[in-house]
């Protein structure tokens, strides 16, 4: 009972330590270290947008700007713009680095980042930047 209980503390703390890191969100490279392509590494370290919806959906590949990550910008500092197509992966699979996307005026997103649940409306200029390694969902459109 002794290794059972040591291995099933093992076990937990590993879960948690796990779980703290899934949920902890990446900080975002500053603006003069983004580039096309420059927050991925491996193919692995990328800003990644899954479009789960019958929409396109249009991402930014070259923030300019320094600017608080998981938050919208009050301006618009994308020097590179292209389109996440409908029920497709953008970012990571293309070794191409995304750094925010788009809320049209008038429109709401439902999905996760990071796998935290999320809404985005539009405000301000409607950009919402990201950091590297962060997944964004967007599951549907209103």
């Amino acid at each position: 009972m002794h290794l059972r209980t040591r291995l099933g503390t093992a076990i937990g703390a590993g879960a948690l330590f796990a779980t703290a890191l899934a949920v902890t969100p990446a900080h975002a490279a500053d603006s003069g270290d983004v580039h096309l392509m420059g927050g991925c590494r491996a193919g692995i370290v990328c800003g990644t947008v899954f479009n789960n919806t019958t929409h396109k959906v249009k991402v930014c590949l070259d923030w300019n700007a320094p600017g608080s990550d998981q938050s919208y910008q009050s301006e618009d500092h994308c020097a590179s713009v292209a389109y996440a197509k409908p029920h497709s992966i953008y970012g990571a699979p293309q070794l191409v680095d995304i750094d925010a996307i788009y809320i049209p005026s008038g429109t709401s997103y439902w999905g996760a980042y990071s796998g935290i649940p999320k809404k985005w409306t539009h405000t301000g200029s409607g950009w919402w930047k990201f950091s590297n390694a962060t997944d964004v969902h967007i599951d549907w459109t209103s």
